[in-house]
């Protein structure tokens, strides 16, 4: 299944508006949609691409290069293996950021503890969540057409979707954990 989202958004510096078309994976749940659409429209200005092959042992959810084909950015959504996260975590050493985006700050949390002694570069993890509801509340409203309007801020994210099934309209501060560089 694919999902086509025309997109107005901005953060109050820059503003874009595009079509994106999101493919789903036979087993892929729209919260795990959300999440990768959230983490698209807060990197935008990176340009990410999702789900496209690296070249490493794993396939990231989403994806930046620099001009000359070097990643920039790693962003995995949702449930990841500590085994994963210390992979990842060790290959991009400080030259590329690292970010795990989970559904809800107690998720986060929960996390970021069951990795802190098996991730040797844990510097290098950084992650995101919601509030409670709000990725759920997106991924469960999701239709193969949508018209997406969003503001984000360095502390939260407003989102209004508007498709077949009405209009949702959602907004949840940013949670984070930055590794320390």
């Amino acid at each position: 299944m694919k999902y086509s989202f025309n997109i107005q958004a901005g953060d109050g510096k820059q503003e874009i508006t595009e079509k994106l078309v999101v493919g789903a994976f036979n087993n892929e749940s729209g919260d795990h949609i959300a999440l990768k659409l959230l983490a698209y429209l807060m990197f935008f200005k990176k340009r990410p691409r999702i789900d496209e092959d690296a070249g490493w042992h794993f396939v990231p959810d989403l994806v930046a290069r620099d001009d000359g084909g070097n990643i920039v950015l790693w962003i995995d959504c949702g449930s990841v293996s500590a085994k994963k996260a210390d992979t990842i975590a060790t290959k991009v050493r400080d030259s590329i950021d690292f970010y795990v985006f989970r559904k809800t700050e107690r998720e986060m949390e929960q996390f970021y503890r069951q990795i802190q002694d098996k991730v040797k570069h844990l510097q290098n993890v950084n992650c995101i969540a919601f509030d409670d509801g709000f990725i759920e509340g997106i991924g469960g409203c999701l239709d193969r057409t949508n018209n997406l309007e969003a503001y984000l801020s360095d502390e939260m994210v407003t989102v209004t979707i508007n498709n077949s099934f009405g209009k949702h309209e959602a907004y949840s501060s940013i949670h984070r954990i930055v590794g320390a560089r």
